[in-house]
């Protein structure tokens, strides 16, 4: 019995690795979603419920780097943002991953500014 088990969560591994696009996160931040209106106005709520405090214009300086996202690509940002980085806790337990999708595309949009 366990052996079956184990040989199903093996294939379905392998399900994963093998499909294209599996990732979620990975490789889905298309142009249509990074300037889907809607989106970006849910990532500007993440963003100025959560992120603005340590790097908007008003975070206590030096407490965290402005951003400036023509350094950056999507999928970078929405890492740093889901697992963190050095002092940046990371926000998957705070925001589900639409939602840290989202303030990735508002970081990313012509609209950001911090």
């Amino acid at each position: 019995m366990a052996l079956a088990a184990a040989f199903v969560a093996l294939a379905g591994l392998a399900t994963l690795f093998a499909t294209p696009g599996a990732s979620r996160a990975a490789g889905e931040f298309t142009d249509q979603f990074l300037n889907d209106p809607a989106v970006i106005e849910t990532g500007k709520a993440v963003w100025n419920k959560r992120c603005k405090f340590c790097h908007g214009k008003t975070a206590y300086p030096g407490k965290a780097p402005r951003l400036d996202p023509s350094r950056y690509n999507p999928e970078f940002v929405f890492d740093r943002v889901t697992n963190g980085f050095k002092g940046m806790p990371s926000l998957k337990g705070e925001f589900n991953e639409d939602q840290r999708r989202a303030v990735t595309a508002y970081i990313m949009s012509g609209e950001f500014s911090n």
